[in-house]
């Protein structure tokens, strides 16, 4: 399907990237991408018409809890709807 992506921009970019079968995350739009700001470019790519969903992943960090126990956060994971 063709949304009208301007070459080279942040949304072609990610378009790109998902459409390849990826999903990513902040940290993935950052590294891979350049991509500091990916909430807004995903705004921009479902504005434009582009199905995308959102799933919360449920992620281990470095912190512990007083038992000793880690303690997880959850980080948005975004890929095209298929």
């Amino acid at each position: 399907m063709n949304y009208n992506l301007k070459e080279g921009t942040h949304k072609a970019r990610l378009y790109d990237y998902l459409n390849n079968g990826n999903r990513v995350t902040t940290k993935d739009a950052i590294l891979d991408l350049g991509i500091a700001d990916l909430q807004g470019t995903i705004r921009d790519l479902k504005e434009a018409g582009v199905p995308i969903e959102t799933e919360d992943i449920k992620v281990p960090t470095r912190y512990h809890k007083n038992d000793g126990s880690i303690k997880f956060a959850y980080v948005r994971e975004y890929r095209l709807s298929v």
